[in-house]
């Protein structure tokens, strides 16, 4: 994680208002370089705790598709989403160093998006510290409210 860091965010999220204007203007800066999908999603949608439910990668087609079970924007509504990666070169899971870890990945914390010459970056990061870093061309995303 580059903005949303683990220190940072062990540190109790010090200085937040900092961190997400710095965020803001980086993505900004760069948003016309960055997949439409992933500029809508962030626009409408939220990964802040939700919880990886299915991970499928398909190596041969170069392609990862990540569900989630998470909220709407407004933390009311349970939202199921559903992120389809396409070119995908990196698809890296760093999983907690702890010898016991009781929640499985938890949450999701934060996530930030990163444009490179190669691509896009998305980086993950979970209440259990693990962390998702993934390296792909385009990406599409669906969404259900889910009825309690």
């Amino acid at each position: 994680m580059k903005y949303f860091t683990s220190e940072w965010w062990g540190s109790g999220c010090e200085g937040a208002d900092g961190v997400f204007e710095k965020y803001q203007q980086y993505i900004a800066s760069v948003k016309h370089r960055l997949p439409k999908a992933a500029v809508t999603f962030d626009a409408h949608h939220t990964l802040h705790d939700s919880e990886v439910k299915e991970i499928v990668s398909n190596f041969t087609k170069k392609e990862t598709r990540l569900s989630f079970l998470g909220w709407n924007t407004g933390f009311n509504t349970k939202t199921k989403y559903h992120l389809t990666f396409t070119g995908v070169s990196i698809f890296e899971q760093h999983l907690p160093p702890d010898e016991y870890v009781g929640s499985e990945l938890g949450d999701i914390g934060y996530w930030e998006w990163e444009a490179l010459s190669e691509g896009t970056e998305l980086r993950m990061i979970f209440a259990s510290s693990a962390m998702f870093r993934l390296v792909f061309k385009d990406l599409e995303f669906a969404h259900e409210s889910v009825q309690a």
